[in-house]
């Protein structure tokens, strides 16, 4: 049976900045943690990139064998930012009432994750509104990871509202813990464990309030940018995902069939299989992506060719200018010649 080639599920890796300030919290050193699970720690600084999202239940499972109080899961609530959530992030903050942020992340989750993240249940007869976590065997959330979830969250409301915000009940799947204590203090409200599902209760007189800092026009074009960078998730096939990851990582002339199936967050031997059942292959990408931006690059006069060489990850100019010829029979300055 042919294998053919299928995406992981995936989560933006700059989310992961929010447990590398919870490891240095608990001083823990986070290159050994992320080097463990083999996460490579660098691709938290590229936006746009993701990772595996068993890579990130790996990630969790030793946090927890690593740090030994049971409820670290809540410092999630003071160690994120805006920036780690990408587009996200920030649209949150825009947000017009409570009610709209919380429609705002589920609506728009696939931007920082794949999987199923929450839902919304209304109860207008007991005056409440509720987040339920959701979480599917393809992204588990244990103990520490729901409780960062529900921590983060809560602070994002609160950060909206621009005041304290008390939930009606908050509720956890897990058992209670030594330190529930923690809980009661950080959510200002009665927390029940071993429930059936993990929420927030709001009271419905709260979540449709007016936020002090909502902004309609910047929530609109969020909005667009979301629905834009989803539908470009779900739409590239291999090929021009190769070719667009190849095209960012030129300029640093570290381009390797490793580097990409990294950022693909598969295996290398099954992104050569994947490619050769497409009839190509990565160095077929590679000097196809390296002439097709060459053509364009020689075409802008403002451009010299030394230039155009290093960013095309070539170290020499010559290099580049006798491949250069070797894809179009002519030098790059015959090139741009018979252009003018």
């Amino acid at each position: 049976m042919e294998e053919y080639y299928v995406m992981q599920l995936t989560k933006l890796a700059s989310i992961q900045l929010v447990v590398w300030k919870m490891l240095e919290k608990y001083n823990e050193d986070p290159v050994n943690v992320f080097k463990k699970v083999k996460l490579d720690h660098v691709l938290m600084q590229q936006p746009g990139a993701r990772y595996p999202l068993e890579k990130i239940a790996e990630l969790w499972e030793e946090m927890s064998r690593r740090i030994k109080d049971p409820c670290f899961g809540l410092t999630a609530a003071t160690c994120w930012h805006p920036s780690h959530f990408g587009l996200l992030g920030h649209a949150l903050l825009m947000s017009r009432s409570l009610r709209a942020t919380l429609e705002c992340l589920i609506r728009y989750h696939q931007v920082i994750s794949d999987a199923i993240f929450g839902r919304l249940h209304e109860d207008k007869k007991g005056g409440t509104l509720d987040f339920i976590l959701m979480y599917t065997d393809e992204d588990p959330y244990p103990r520490a990871r729901e409780d960062a979830a529900l921590a983060w969250i809560m602070s994002v409301l609160r950060m909206n509202l621009q005041q304290d915000l008390s939930p009606v009940s908050v509720s956890f799947t897990h058992s209670r813990p030594v330190c529930a204590g923690k809980y009661y203090e950080f959510f200002h409200s009665p927390v029940t464990f071993s429930a059936p599902l993990a929420n927030i209760s709001l009271p419905l007189d709260v979540v449709d309030l007016d936020l002090p800092a909502k902004n309609d026009e910047l929530a609109e074009l969020s909005d667009h940018l979301m629905v834009k960078y989803i539908a470009s998730l779900n739409s590239i096939d291999l090929i021009t995902r190769v070719k667009k990851i190849i095209a960012e990582k030129l300029p640093s002339g570290n381009v390797s069939l490793d580097n990409v199936a990294s950022v693909l967050c598969v295996g290398t031997r099954k992104l050569q299989r994947s490619l050769q059942q497409e009839a190509t292959s990565f160095i077929t990408l590679l000097n196809d992506t390296r002439m097709e931006l060459a053509k364009q690059y020689i075409l802008d006069k403002s451009m010299d060719i030394t230039e155009i060489a290093f960013l095309l990850g070539f170290a020499e100019q010559s290099t580049f200018s006798r491949s250069f010829k070797r894809w179009t029979g002519q030098s790059p300055s015959q090139y741009r010649k018979a252009f003018q």
